[in-house]
């Protein structure tokens, strides 16, 4: 067991957690903590985060709806055209 102490910086408590004790609990600086009260002790989790989709890029283009794509295309026609009056391009 280890001991530390609790020093303030602005308004908040701070405590220290001793480097070799942070690697064992797989953490690192800015790994979010759940803090939590029991009697008179304080519990400290690593927060769960529920892990974003990481899709591959071709997976995220099978996802395009191409008709949607066509719509597209069409709708934006004659943007590419020279100007045919006082439009300011």
């Amino acid at each position: 067991m280890q001991t530390v102490k609790l020093r303030q910086q602005g308004g908040a408590m701070i405590v220290t957690i001793p480097r070799d004790l942070a690697t064992d609990l797989g953490w690192s600086p800015g790994t979010e903590l759940t803090v939590e009260k029991k009697g008179d002790s304080v519990n400290l989790r690593a927060t769960e985060h529920k892990p974003r989709g990481r899709l591959t890029v071709a997976q995220l283009l099978s996802q395009i709806d191409e008709n949607e794509i066509k719509a597209l295309n069409q709708s934006s026609e004659g943007w590419a055209e020279e100007k045919k009056g006082n439009e300011a391009w």
